[in-house]
C-alpha cells in the first residue's frame, strides 16, 4: 500500500483587486510555516485597507495559524476570508477567529462584496 507524505510547504500568491487585495496561501498553515503566513499576510494589510485571504487551497492550519489571522483581525483593517475547507473552517470556528471577519463562500463573492462598497 503507497503511503501518501504530507509536507510542511506554504506558497503565497497575492492579486490586487479594487477595492483590496487578495491573499492566496496554497498548504498548510502550522509551526513552521505560520511565520512566513504572518508576514505575507501583514505586507498586505500594509499595502491595502482590505484584505481577501482565500483559504480553498489550505488544507489544515494550526494553533499558531489561527493566532495570525486572530491577530490580523485585530489590526484595524478590513479582513474578508473566503474558500473555507471544512477542516480549516472547523478549527477556525472552534477558536472564534471568525466571529471577528468577514465569511464569504469563495473568491468571486468577497470581490463581489469589495466592489459593492467601492
Amino acid at each position: 500500500m503507497e503511503r501518501q507524505h504530507r509536507t510542511w510547504n506554504l506558497e503565497t500568491v497575492t492579486d490586487r483587486v479594487p477595492g483590496g487585495i487578495v491573499l492566496i496561501p496554497r498548504g498548510r498553515i502550522g509551526s513552521v510555516t505560520a511565520a512566513k503566513f504572518a508576514e505575507v499576510l501583514a505586507a498586505a494589510q500594509t499595502e491595502s485597507t482590505a484584505v481577501i485571504i482565500d483559504l480553498a487551497s489550505v488544507d489544515y492550519i494550526s494553533g499558531l495559524g489561527v493566532a495570525v489571522l486572530r491577530e490580523a483581525a485585530t489590526n484595524g483593517s478590513r479582513m474578508i476570508v473566503c474558500g473555507l475547507r471544512e477542516p480549516v473552517r472547523i478549527t477556525l470556528e472552534l477558536a472564534q477567529v471568525l466571529a471577528g471577519v468577514i465569511v464569504k463562500e469563495n473568491r468571486d463573492a468577497a470581490i463581489e462584496l469589495l466592489n459593492a462598497d467601492c
